[in-house]
């Protein structure tokens, strides 16, 4: 059965120590990818490599600053995308490379622009190529990491599984670079405090996200309804073998959640980590049943601190998510206006507030 696939590769596998490309890997890995699109599956491609390859270019020594990186990724994102493309060309596949920052995916008008041209590029049979565009990316608005931007990438392309690659077999109980004792966990239904604590860090110098980063992409991945799996790049035929179901070493997270539709998957993008308003049972009625918009008297509880116009979980009492939204007030306001009925909020505070917590347009239930 056809299935759509995002592939994430980092650093570590595509480049060697010394910044310059790993030529053995990218060819076995195309090697791979060529054999499942042939199959009929759709893939996209998220790789690492442009900083460090744009390194070796200029013979620079290692620098952590941000505009050097920038000017490095200028040099070597040209370098890497013509390594893909020369090993694509050798099995008539067609590349087209894809650069995105966190601006694509918080505007909405962006984020639809941006999964039309996927979808239409995996309908013209060729491979998309992503990375972040590191050039024009500033701190506030980068990823953090590829894995993140991976996992955003799987959610926006409805995929139906994302498998990060990295130079470790999958999870572990510890780093198994220092404890020759760490297990491998195979899967994961929950990604909990325990689970989190775990993840120490086992990728390369190379990698920003480390393992708590690959955990934190496949958390974001597996509540948005898609399987994710970490293993070992190195690993022979290992990509062929997860979609084939042969037995070989690597962590699968199972989806905590069915498959959400774009809009889903877009509203969860934006949410603000750790922020949610807590609503009663009269209220996750109104919504669910009615299609009503969030009140103030519906609320009786905060999470986190945000400001209007935030994205935030709308929770039950158990403080499971029911839906999401954009939040007409900060949490400083909704703490003092939590409970009052209509036109309440507005004569307390002596200011026009909004009627609606979160208007019935700007949210999505889950």
């Amino acid at each position: 059965m056809s299935q759509i696939l995002v592939i994430k590769v980092g650093s570590a596998l595509v480049t060697k120590e010394d910044n310059t490309l790993n030529t053995d890997f990218i060819g076995s890995f195309v090697e791979q990818i060529a054999a499942l699109k042939k199959s009929g599956h759709k893939i996209v491609i998220v790789t690492s490599g442009a900083v460090a390859s744009g390194r070796s270019e200029m013979k620079l020594e290692h620098e952590d600053n941000i505009p050097y990186k920038q000017a490095l990724a200028a040099i070597g994102q040209g370098v890497l995308m013509n390594t893909y493309r020369d090993f694509f060309k050798k099995h008539e596949i067609v590349t087209a490379q894809v650069l995105l920052t966190n601006l694509d995916f918080k505007n909405r008008e962006s984020f639809i622009t941006t999964r039309n041209t996927l979808e239409l590029l995996t309908r013209f049979n060729t491979i998309p190529i992503i990375n972040e565009n590191d050039v024009t990316a500033y701190a506030e608005i980068k990823f953090g990491d590829n894995d993140n931007l991976a996992s955003k990438v799987a959610a926006m392309v409805d995929a139906d599984k994302l498998i990060i690659l990295t130079s470790v077999k999958g999870f572990y109980t510890d780093d198994p670079t220092k404890n020759p004792s760490a297990e491998l966990i195979r899967e994961l239904s929950v990604i909990d405090g325990s689970v989190k604590k775990l993840a120490k860090g086992a990728g390369s110098k190379k990698s920003l996200g480390g393992m708590s980063g690959k955990i934190k992409a496949a958390e974001f991945a597996s509540n948005s309804g898609i399987t994710t799996y970490i293993a070992n790049g190195n690993d022979e035929n290992i990509i062929s073998n997860i979609i084939g179901g042969v037995a070989c070493d690597f962590t699968v997270i199972h989806p905590m959640t069915e498959k959400h539709t774009s809009k889903q998957n877009w509203f969860k993008s934006q949410v603000k980590v750790g922020c949610g308003i807590i609503i009663d049972d009269g209220a996750v009625k109104a919504l669910k049943e009615r299609g009503k918009s969030l009140l103030p008297v519906g609320v009786i509880g905060i999470k986190g601190e945000f400001e209007r116009g935030d994205f935030v979980e709308i929770c039950g009492l158990d403080e499971k998510a029911i839906g999401l939204g954009e939040t007409n007030y900060s949490s400083i306001d909704l703490e003092r206006f939590k409970g009052c009925k209509n036109g309440e909020a507005c004569y307390l505070a002596g200011a026009v507030l909004d009627e609606e917590v979160i208007h019935r347009n700007n949210m999505v239930i889950l």
